[in-house]
């Protein structure tokens, strides 16, 4: 007997079988889908979260050095004169951070088969949104660090009895400024998740 003339005999079996077999191979390959897409998510969150522990060791670094209690100017001079070669380190650091975070937008963006974050909760658009409002904020403060670093290595070649009027007059209104962003920064940071992470 022909496989055709088995099928016409036993046309019912036969797209019984057909049918499920379609469905399998459709729930293979949905679930496959779903596990590179997860994964996918999975190892662009690892990157974001080592990119933002990165950050925080250099942005550590810099303010223990400006959080010291100063006494002479020669304190500052010297505290700055570290504090400059971090800054363009966290600068580098910060741009990873914003580049990766771009990357996990667009990923979200994307119109894709099944969003694991939003299947699972952990998905939150406003947060984009944070994220960039604070890497924004934090890159100010640290073009207005630059901007300090820059004063005083500038203060350091003036005679010592010009270094405090040259501290009041031109470094002062940047610390002002840098406080201010400071305080921005803690308002956006209230927003972020409460597990800390800005996604």
């Amino acid at each position: 007997m022909s496989v055709v003339g088995y099928l016409r005999r036993n046309s019912k079996w036969a797209w019984v079988v057909a049918a499920s077999s379609i469905v399998i191979v459709v729930g293979l390959v949905l679930a496959i889908t779903v596990a590179i897409e997860n994964h996918n998510d999975h190892e662009l969150g690892d990157r974001i979260a080592q990119s933002e522990s990165e950050l925080m060791v250099v942005g550590g670094q810099i303010a223990e050095i400006k959080n010291h209690q100063f006494g002479t100017m020669s304190e500052y001079i010297e505290a700055y004169a570290r504090i400059e070669p971090l800054l363009n380190t966290y600068d580098h650091k910060l741009q990873q951070l914003s580049d990766l975070c771009n990357i996990a937008q667009e990923r979200d963006r994307q119109q894709r088969l099944i969003h694991m974050r939003r299947l699972f909760g952990r998905y939150h658009p406003e947060a984009w949104r944070d994220a960039r409002e604070i890497i924004g904020l934090v890159r100010r403060i640290n073009e207005v660090t630059k901007k300090e670093a820059s004063v005083i290595h500038d203060m350091a070649a003036l005679p010592a009895q010009e270094q405090l009027q040259f501290w009041h007059e031109e470094f002062m209104p940047l610390a002002a400024e840098e406080h201010a962003l400071r305080e921005k920064l803690l308002l956006a940071g209230r927003k972020v998740s409460p597990d800390g992470r800005t996604q």
